[in-house]
């Protein structure tokens, strides 16, 4: 059995949805952020950046990055069909865009959300999260265009880089500006959303 610990509106949604997608059994192991549960010593040896989610897989191997559990979960359970072929086109296509959102818009939103932390001047704050919207629209764009042949991350088929940018759309301070501006990110969003164990995880993060 697997082992996620969790904190809702956290990174872990990607990898629960992929659990849920395969329908794999998986612990829940709720971290509590608002009580800085996250800074214990207990869990600082889980992941020692004190950041959720990690993953414990059923050898006993302890994951942390979300996207590096989203693709070994894809990886381990084939018949969900969650990845294109290995050394396929698609693959390097779902490589090089789930490492775009995991490395850019995954960070402009932590800019935006914790600017505190991104200076260690407090009167700079302000400038970090301006730049992370600047970022962020840029990088909304770029993706966009990479679904004009959609309607998936990847082509015709759903797979494992739309439940990561159903997670990071669900993050956007102003989801209906970036729908108005991407109609395709919309529809990419609205298909995965649709999806039984996508939808059961939103709710998860939105309760």
């Amino acid at each position: 059995m697997y082992k996620l610990y969790w904190s809702r509106n956290t990174g872990a949604f990607a990898p629960q949805a992929m659990l849920e997608e395969i329908g794999a059994e998986y612990e829940k192991v709720v971290v509590d952020t608002d009580t800085d549960e996250h800074r214990t010593a207990e869990f600082l040896k889980i992941n020692p950046r004190g950041q959720v989610p990690a993953l414990v897989l059923p050898d006993g191997t302890l994951m942390t990055e979300s996207a590096a559990m989203v693709l070994h979960l894809g990886d381990r359970h084939p018949e969900a069909g969650l990845l294109p072929a290995a050394a396929s086109a698609e693959r390097a296509r779902l490589y090089r865009w789930l490492l775009f959102m995991s490395t850019n818009l995954y960070d402009a939103a932590l800019r935006y959300y914790y600017s505190d932390r991104y200076t260690t001047d407090p009167a700079g704050a302000d400038g970090v999260k301006a730049a992370a919207v600047r970022d962020s629209d840029r990088d909304w764009a770029i993706l966009a265009a990479a679904l004009a042949d959609g309607p998936y991350l990847v082509g015709d088929r759903f797979g494992a880089g739309d439940i990561y940018l159903v997670m990071l759309a669900t993050w956007h301070p102003d989801s209906e500006r970036l729908f108005a501006a991407h109609p395709v990110i919309k529809s990419a969003f609205d298909l995965a959303a649709a999806r039984p164990a996508v939808a059961k995880v939103l709710a998860e993060h939105a309760s």
